[in-house]
């Protein structure tokens, strides 16, 4: 059995937890979509922001029952509350994008263009840049994406930097050129509608003749991201200090 104040520290640990996958999930967030006067889809918005609310709901739920049995852990034996630890653990993994999830949403190709220049024309007007691939990345997440790889690399939120290197682009210190296989995590209508509504940033691209093909699938397998999260400015809260 566990001590009076083990019981206090796991509750501790609890509720620092909480506001952790809060404050995560509000720096994450930012803005939600995409082309919402383009295609009407206000609509899908409420829906989108009605299931996320019974999700919230949900996870409430689980949470609660959760802090009741860290606060009753008089009554429960070590290896039950242990367990309940382990399973929060690895929540927060997940969260910090620390293990590989499956889920609906899409795969993307994006390819430099197989054309010929036109005379005069830039060159680079047929290839694919660093900011082309951010601003996919960008738009992706404002449709909604939970989970966003590229060429096997996992995007985290605020800490992934897609940066020019010469030819190639380099993504989380990992050196890449064309073609981008993007795959996304999230409602497939909404990560579509991103890729193929009119106005959107693909379609400037196949303008220029690059190559952008993009499929939804029942079950994506993105990879863990397999670095350090750096917060450079962010640093903890003591009260008093």
């Amino acid at each position: 059995m566990l001590n009076r104040d083990n019981r206090r520290f796991f509750v501790l640990f609890f509720c620092i937890g909480l506001l952790l996958a809060f404050q995560v999930r509000i720096l994450s967030k930012g803005v939600k979509y995409v082309g919402v006067e383009r295609l009407s889809e206000l609509t899908q918005r409420v829906e989108q922001e009605n299931a996320e609310l019974e999700q919230l709901k949900r996870n409430l739920a689980s949470e609660q029952e959760k802090l009741d049995l860290y606060e009753s852990a008089a009554e429960v034996d070590e290896a039950k509350l242990i367990q309940a630890l382990h399973e929060q653990k690895k929540y927060y993994e997940k969260l910090l994008n620390y293990t590989d999830v499956q889920g609906p949403g899409i795969i993307l190709i994006i390819d430099d263009a197989d054309r010929d220049l036109y005379q005069g024309e830039d060159g680079n007007n047929v290839l694919v840049h660093d900011q082309d691939v951010g601003i996919i990345v960008n738009e992706l997440r404002e449709a909604g994406a939970e989970a966003i790889e590229i060429n096997g690399t996992r995007i985290v939120f605020n800490n992934t930097r897609i940066v020019c290197v010469g030819p190639t682009v380099r993504i989380n210190d990992e050196q890449m050129t064309a073609p981008f296989i993007i795959k996304a995590i999230g409602n497939r209508k909404f990560l579509e509608a991103s890729i193929h509504a009119p106005g959107t940033f693909s379609e400037v691209l196949e303008s220029y003749g690059l190559f952008v093909e993009a499929n939804t699938s029942v079950s994506v397998k993105i990879n863990k991201y397999d670095g350090f999260l750096v917060f450079n400015s962010m640093t903890e809260y003591k009260e008093g200090e």
